[in-house]
């Protein structure tokens, strides 16, 4: 039985309505699907999103057009006549299970698209069966209770077996399964020079692919082995991996030793030399000076990959020196604010953007939510010409990041930017000690407040959420308006503010503080007042503070509220 026969049942029979499967390009992920599709008994439902069909709209159009469901008669509408509620009721009304499969679902992270997914995954009906399969996990929430049984994938179920790889590789020894990792693709690249008694990173293509399907799919200064990619990326140890990522980092102190030195071990001694023969622990962050010669410098306090990862200047001077030090710029230290409205100081003095294209400003804005985070150009290009082809988008993609390079770092010469910087395929806004970022405040605020909640440290728990909702003024970015691109990331930051004041109001009852829990359950309230479990905190805040009339207000207001969704009055 191969690693495929096992995995398949349970990706398409288990407990829950959803299964993940996360690993890098090479894996065969793509080959799992079909094998899932072929094996199910019922109806099956596709969709591979790429660059131009990977909206929420076209899921839902795709979706409608395969369950038969006709177009609405209103304008009311957004999504082409077909919206969740409809699919989920055509998927109920189906006598036979109905499998969805997405494949390559990491092209929709953060996306509508990837929140119609959730939320089809959220309200399944018990013949609805989702699979997700991509290079990365999606945003999905897990903690959920409904997806509470989710099975999750990685590389570490979908690698071949030792077995298997003798069947494929009968003249190969173990060291092929070793070196490999039982990684497919590296596997079929690497065996012919490992049978051949060579280093397999003498091959091009092999390197090639890991260049530009594997450390190209990671944000810089994440290792590839490391435990950012292991959770994010679905990525396990894999000495090759580890040696070619050494190699790139400093190619003279790996150079491959000749053939004659490795004796009937072949590639095996390689492994067992260590740096010298390219095989050693030295999987670590990723190549500086990937787009220039310039060093390393470290991007400060970031968040989703971690305060003081490396990333390459394209020529810039490294400033700092120590761990999580910022580029400073001679003028200033850059802060953005994203919350309530969009401001960008420098030097404490804020910016004018009156002279620059509006395009220009949004991309400012774009990087700012995300500043020391890389944020890929083809996100970037989406948000900014979704319309456009690959082509037209990312010429208007070079032009833009130019022009706020330039605004922002007037008279740097081209490859020595400091604050806005090139990574790879990504851009990223770099954030010296001195500058800040509302949004990455807010984040470790709040953090720090469930995390010492969690742990009954009330007073610190208190302190930290606070701090958060202090710097939650409003909403995120209001002058983007309904674009596509920020209203799921604005969504996102307001539910964590409601939580946020959710979770202080409990922690404020708990010590017997109930009138500063009414004020936080209220805060929550006026962001959303569609908190069942807010009001009945309310409520029970008010009457612990020995004000009844106040709790029966807040039960009156709470019972309309349940009548604008049809529900019953709890009274």
């Amino acid at each position: 039985m191969t690693v495929r026969d096992r995995i398949v049942p349970g990706l398409i029979g288990g407990p829950g309505p959803l299964a993940l499967l996360v690993a890098p390009a090479g894996y065969g992920k793509t080959t799992v699907l079909t094998q899932a599709a072929a094996a199910f008994e019922g109806k099956v439902l596709h969709w591979h999103p790429s660059r131009d069909t990977r909206g929420a709209p076209v899921l839902l159009g795709r979706l409608g057009r395969r369950l038969h469901i006709p177009p609405a008669a209103g304008p009311a509408e957004q999504d082409g006549g077909v919206t969740v509620e409809a699919v989920l009721l055509a998927v109920e009304r189906h006598a036979d299970p109905v499998l969805l499969l997405v494949d390559d679902v990491h092209l929709v992270h953060g996306s509508p698209a990837e929140q119609v997914l959730e939320e089809l995954a959220l309200l399944a009906p018990a013949n609805l069966r989702l699979v997700l399969a991509g290079r990365r996990m999606p945003a999905l929430n897990l903690a959920r209770a409904e997806l509470a049984d989710t099975c999750v994938l990685t590389a570490r179920e979908l690698r071949l077996g030792e077995a298997e790889i003798a069947r494929a590789f009968p003249d190969a020894g173990p060291d092929l399964a070793e070196l490999t990792g039982g990684w497919p693709a590296v596997l079929r690249l690497s065996a012919p020079l490992v049978l051949a008694g060579r280093d397999p990173l003498d091959s091009g293509a092999l390197r090639t692919y890991l260049d530009r399907e594997v450390l190209g799919a990671l944000p810089p200064g994440c290792a590839p082995t490391g435990p950012e990619a292991a959770e994010e990326y679905g990525m396990v140890d894999v000495p090759l991996l580890r040696a070619h990522t050494a190699r790139r980092r400093n190619p003279a102190a790996h150079r491959a030793p000749a053939p004659a030195a490795d004796g009937p071990d072949g590639a095996g001694r390689g492994a067992a030399d260590g740096p010298a023969g390219g095989y050693g622990p030295g999987g670590g962050r990723r190549p500086e000076g990937e787009h220039g010669a310039g060093a390393g410098v470290r991007a400060g306090a970031g968040f989703g990959f971690g305060a003081g990862v490396e990333v390459g200047s394209g020529g810039g001077s490294p400033a700092g020196g120590g761990a999580g030090a910022g580029v400073v710029p001679a003028w200033g230290p850059l802060s953005v604010r994203c919350f309530r409205r969009y401001e960008a100081t420098v030097g404490g003095q804020a910016l004018d953007w009156s002279a620059t294209r509006p395009r220009v400003r949004t991309l400012a804005r774009l990087l700012s939510v995300h500043a020391g985070r890389p944020v890929h150009r083809e996100e970037l290009m989406a948000a900014l010409w979704p319309e456009s082809p690959a082509r037209t988008a990312g010429r208007g993609l070079q032009v833009a990041v130019s022009a706020l390079r330039t605004f922002l770092e007037p008279g740097t010469d081209r490859g020595r930017a400091q604050v806005l910087v090139r990574q790879g395929e990504a851009y990223m806004l770099v954030l010296a000690p001195d500058g800040s970022s509302d949004v990455q405040r807010f984040e470790a605020a709040l953090a720090e407040g469930l995390r010492a909640a969690a742990c009954s440290d009330a007073d610190r728990a208190g302190t930290a959420l606070q701090q958060a909702l202090a710097v939650y003024t409003g909403e995120l970015l209001p002058e983007d308006g309904p674009a596509e691109w920020v209203v799921p990331i604005r969504e996102r930051y307001r539910a964590q503010a409601v939580r946020a004041a959710h979770v202080l109001a409990e922690v404020e009852l708990g010590r017997d503080r109930a009138a500063a829990a009414v004020t936080a359950a209220s805060y929550a309230l006026s962001v959303d007042p569609f908190q069942d479990a807010v009001w009945r905190l309310l409520i029970a805040a008010h009457l612990r503070a020995g004000d009844p009339v106040a709790a029966r207000h807040a039960e009156r207001r709470h019972a309309r509220i349940l009548a604008t969704l049809s529900a019953p009055d709890p009274a």
